[in-house]
């Protein structure tokens, strides 16, 4: 089922739909109704940030209250599978770290790898992660059931234009902050506006779909290369602190400069990209969509039927055209 609001249908039943559609695939993947193999715990979190993305993109509409305990259950739905998925990302990011060292620095970054692995195989990992499992199996299904009753205030296309253009305001302000103090957290809050951003594009491409394809393969190459900025990050916290590593002192400081390095390298390349995907105001995105959401509809019912008498675009008309699928 496709991540995108539809044109032409009711918008609080159509975000109900879309956050069904996000718990249900967890439900999925994590069960294994649906096979993502050794991947089901990525695709699993991937889920559940889907689902707070639309969340943020409706917020003006929701009672504060009801958005903060959907958003704190589905954030603390993840964090029980975050441990494992850490450990995946720490091993690939110390492999790819290694194929580019040499001599003593790729010699400290394979002993981490070794280490990594002795710990997976030992058992620790998978005891953690079946357990999480199952905790997060049941939870998912009881905030399942909850979304059938979530409202929207305004079920409107002026509520999707606000949300779009704060979680925007809030990238922007993190991108700042993120050069200014320039460390693993502000990079990491930026991040996580940024992946909201994207997703956003991805709900809202209707509007303009060639518009907006090319603010989601921007936003998807800038968060990929932040998210390995993050990875990195994993790298130098675990060996910083010695009663998660067992390796000699000398050896983690190795391995956290060769991270820090390369942080420094993703940094530089991340700066120019993120100024130009964030260079508008936040009034002129939620113009544009306030704009652009009425147009598509008025395409879409002259395409579904040419001939068909033209109609006002007003933002404040709710969005309750029967869909035509």
């Amino acid at each position: 089922m496709a991540y995108r609001v539809k044109i032409t249908a009711r918008l609080d039943k159509d975000i109900r739909r879309l956050l069904g559609a996000q718990t249900g695939r967890a439900i999925g993947y994590l069960s294994g109704i649906m096979d993502q193999g050794s991947s089901s715990i990525h695709a699993t979190r991937k889920s559940l940030k889907r689902f707070r993305s639309i969340l943020r993109l409706v917020k003006p509409g929701l009672p504060q209250k009801s958005f903060a305990e959907h958003d704190r259950t589905v954030r603390d739905i993840a964090r029980l599978l975050s441990h494992d998925r850490d450990r995946e990302v720490m091993t690939e990011t110390l492999r790819l770290l290694a194929a580019k060292c040499a001599g003593e620095d790729k010699a400290a970054l394979t002993m981490a790898l070794d280490e990594l692995n002795i710990i997976h195989l030992n058992g620790g990992a998978h005891l953690t992660t079946q357990d999480n499992i199952a905790k997060a199996i049941a939870l998912l299904q009881k905030h399942d059931r909850a979304i059938h009753g979530l409202q929207l205030k305004k079920a409107r296309i002026k509520t999707i234009a606000e949300g779009y253009a704060a979680t925007y305001a809030e990238g922007r302000k993190a991108l700042k902050a993120a050069y200014r103090i320039n460390n693993d957290e502000a990079f990491h809050t930026f991040r996580k506006s940024l992946q909201h951003h994207w997703r956003h594009c991805q709900l809202l491409a209707p509007a303009w779909p060639d518009l907006m394809n090319v603010r989601i393969a921007a936003a998807r190459d800038l968060s990929q290369l932040i998210g390995n900025d993050h990875d990195l990050s994993l790298v130098i916290a675990h060996f910083k602190t010695p009663s998660t590593s067992t390796l000699d002192a000398n050896v983690r400081t190795r391995i956290i400069n060769a991270a820090k390095a390369e942080q420094a390298l993703l940094r530089a390349e991340v700066k120019p990209l993120a100024h130009r995907l964030y260079a508008l105001k936040p009034r002129d995105m939620q113009r544009l969509i306030v704009e652009l959401w009425p147009a598509a509809l008025r395409l879409a019912k002259h395409r579904r039927n040419p001939e068909a008498a033209d109609f006002p675009v007003n933002d404040t008309i709710p969005l309750k055209t029967a869909d035509p699928t």
